[in-house]
Parts: structure tokens; C-alpha cells; sequence
């Protein structure tokens, strides 16, 4: 859904529409958006649930001085945030504390965050008094094969089998091909709503 809201946050930060005819923000988008799947991994070990864009989600940038510092996707039908990202260079500055306030000021009801929160997001949504959306089943289903799919691509294709053989795990996936299976998720999600 194509998005051409702007509001201002704070002085020099604004909450701006993701546009995907545009280049540069498409290209900032799934540059994040991998970037938020890995870091998911590292921090849980699989996929993360959510997407940056679908024909349901609001899509808007955090943009500090005119730099892409996050984005957030917005289910306006469930009042609920699918995802808000910060990169880590922009993090400890309340950027994501001001654009929540913002939307859930302009929310006819109280936002919620959808579920699984990461812990920095548990705390915000408690400081900020926001409600906890969790997701629909065939949300969690889709995710899941999502999962299945990318784990079989990665035990099909991987060539780091000593893995186990050096004190690794045998049985989890190799953390290289999985990053790598992680970026080609994330063009092809992107790419769907492009």
C-alpha cells in the first residue's frame, strides 16, 4: 500500500511514507528489513515474525535528518504495528518511543504491538502503555513454512557440512547460509510488493 503521509516527530525527525516506484527507498527498505531478520537470528535463532510491506501494512520511514533511520509497518485494520526497526547506529535517541506516541496519538483506539516482541520492544510497549497483538493463525502458519522452506534450501545447498566435525552442532543450520538465505527471503518479500 503506497503511503505518501508525512508528520514531524521532533526537530529534524520525521515519520515519512515508504514509496516502492522509488529506488532509493525500496533499496533502504530491504536493506533494513535483512538487516532486522539477522539481527532476529542472532538474538533468537530463527525466523522473525512480520513484514516490512504487505497490501494490508502502512509502511513509513524514521527519517533523522533526512536519513532513512527506520521504518515502521502499520496494520491500520488491527490498529496493531507489524514491525518498527531502528538501525543500530540510531538507537538510544527515542526514535521509535516518538513515532509510536505519534501513532497511537492519531490510533482511534490504543495501539498494540504484534507479537513476539523483542525485550527492547516489551519495555516500550509497557512504557508506552500499548496494547499486544498477537498473530492470527495463519500468520503463525505462514511463517512456519517460510521456516521449513528456507531451513530445506539451506541442507540442500550448504557446502560447510565440517561444521560438525569441528565442535558445531550437526544439527542446526550452518549461521552463514542461513544470513544468506535470510537476504534472499528478504528481496523476495520485498520484491512481492514492489
Amino acid at each position: 500500500m503506497e503511503n505518501d503521509m508525512a508528520m514531524q516527530l521532533a526537530e529534524n525527525v520525521t515519520l515519512e511514507g515508504y514509496v516502492s516506484s522509488k529506488g532509493s527507498d525500496l533499496a533502504s527498505l530491504k536493506e533494513m528489513y535483512t538487516d532486522y531478520l539477522i539481527e532476529e537470528h542472532e538474538r533468537i535463532g530463527e525466523l522473525a515474525f512480520g513484514s516490512p510491506v504487505a497490501d494490508y501494512l502502512v509502511t513509513s520511514f524514521i527519517r533523522r535528518d533526512g536519513a532513512n533511520a527506520g521504518f515502521v509497518s502499520l496494520d491500520w485494520g488491527r490498529r496493531s504495528v507489524e514491525l518498527i526497526y531502528v538501525r543500530p547506529e540510531h538507537r538510544g535517541q527515542g526514535l521509535a518511543k516518538l513515532a509510536l506516541t505519534e501513532l497511537d496519538r492519531i490510533c482511534p483506539t490504543t495501539l498494540a504491538l504484534k507479537t513476539p516482541l523483542s525485550p527492547g520492544g516489551e519495555a516500550l510497549c509497557t512504557e508506552l502503555g500499548l496494547g499486544r497483538a498477537d498473530n492470527f493463525p495463519d500468520e503463525e502458519a505462514k511463517n512456519e513454512e517460510a521456516l521449513r522452506i528456507i531451513g530445506e534450501g539451506i541442507k540442500g545447498t550448504c557446502q560447510h557440512k565440517s561444521k560438525g566435525r569441528r565442535g558445531g552442532d550437526p544439527r542446526k543450520l550452518c549461521k552463514r547460509c542461513y544470513h544468506k538465505a535470510l537476504r534472499r527471503y528478504a528481496d523476495a518479500v520485498i520484491a512481492k510488493f514492489a
